[in-house]
């Protein structure tokens, strides 16, 4: 655990250096950049034991360098198109290409943390108020799984929601939709990532919450006949993974304060930036996934496509409050973050430690 808490305590220095104040646009991006550099050599330079399927990536980068491209195209085509075994043959075409420059898994792993780490740190740059909260959000709640694990639903993430965000705010559909379908050959789940471009924009109004708040309910009360469902459509019958983060309860009660702060100062944080109503639909999106990780914890998978976008939104959530109340609130949040982080005890090795 101590270099995350190291990682963690740099962020802090490098948050109260460049952000404390006023920052300009200028020390904002510089931030970002530190920040994201932190993360990717973190990421990049850890022991192969570090991460619950790193082992089972490593043997599949292994598989791939002995494969050859005519097999690797004709598997892609054929389970694309012609509904042959297999899943996310897209990700062994990534592999593929990656290893026309090196085949060295170690290598590999610092360019995955390079691939997921820029457009996140671009993302915060282009869309936080608050960069150090959001960067903080990421290390204590999102790093078990995009920084050490799960690696196709990372490059997936990327492509789907890191970059195709700026689409969904722009209104271009067509651009969006061919990186869902590309992400999609990496991680078939990524498919539960379109629906975002329709309701992103959808108005927060008192009908609207209440109508969610009835689907989530319902959610909960049909959760084992949908998890069968999305099990089938996204291709998780197969997983046995378990969420690596907070915990279904945790997670849970995190998301079910924020509903509730949200909608409560949901006027003044629209207020202060309309973007916000992406946010708090991804919000809600989220909040409806959520009762099915307590059939499978694998679905915090799909939770997640959605749930990222907490690092956006707790930044706003802080603002909506007067200045006074929005000091306690920023120190208690940081200080329960890190007290949370600091719980569940990560464990960690850089990749020249250990046997």
């Amino acid at each position: 655990m101590t270099f995350y808490l190291i990682n963690i305590f740099l962020l802090i220095l490098l948050g109260i250096f460049f952000l404390l104040g006023k920052p300009s646009e200028q020390s904002k991006k510089v931030f970002c950049i530190i920040a994201s550099l932190q993360w990717i050599l973190l990421s990049g330079l850890r022991h192969i034991s570090v991460g619950t399927d790193n082992y089972s990536y490593k043997l599949s980068f292994e598989t791939t360098a002995n494969n050859s491209w005519t097999n690797l195209g004709y598997n892609f085509i054929d389970v694309m198109f012609y509904g042959a075994d297999g899943k996310d043959p897209g990700y062994s075409l990534f592999e593929k290409t990656v290893q026309i420059f090196t085949t060295d898994y170690q290598i590999y792993l610092v360019m995955i943390a390079a691939v997921f780490t820029i457009p996140l740190g671009t993302w915060i740059y282009k869309n936080s108020s608050e960069p150090f909260i959001s960067f903080l959000i990421y290390s204590c709640l999102f790093y078990s799984f995009f920084a050490i694990t799960g690696h196709r639903q990372t490059i997936a993430t990327a492509l789907a929601i890191l970059i195709g965000y700026k689409f969904i705010k722009d209104r271009h559909f067509w651009p969006f939709l061919i990186l869902v379908l590309l992400a999609m050959t990496i991680h078939k789940s990524a498919i539960v990532f379109l629906p975002f471009y329709f309701i992103a924009n959808k108005k927060i109004t008192r009908k609207y919450i209440v109508i969610i708040s009835g689907i989530i309910l319902i959610s909960f009360i049909f959760r084992n006949k949908i998890m069968v469902l999305l099990g089938t459509l996204m291709g998780y019958e197969n997983y046995i993974e378990q969420y690596e983060g907070a915990g279904a309860w945790t997670f849970t009660m995190l998301l079910l304060l924020m509903t509730i702060v949200v909608i409560w100062k949901h006027k003044i944080m629209l207020s202060n930036n309309l973007q916000v109503t992406h946010y708090i639909n991804a919000l809600f999106l989220a909040s409806v996934f959520l009762p099915l990780t307590f059939v499978d914890p694998s679905a915090m998978r799909v939770v997640q496509y959605y749930s990222i976008f907490i690092i956006l939104l707790v930044p706003e959530i802080i603002k909506a409050f007067n200045k006074r109340e929005r000091t306690i609130v920023y120190y208690v949040g940081t200080t329960l973050l890190i007290s949370f982080f600091a719980k569940n005890n990560p464990q960690y090795l850089f990749f020249w430690q250990g046997s």
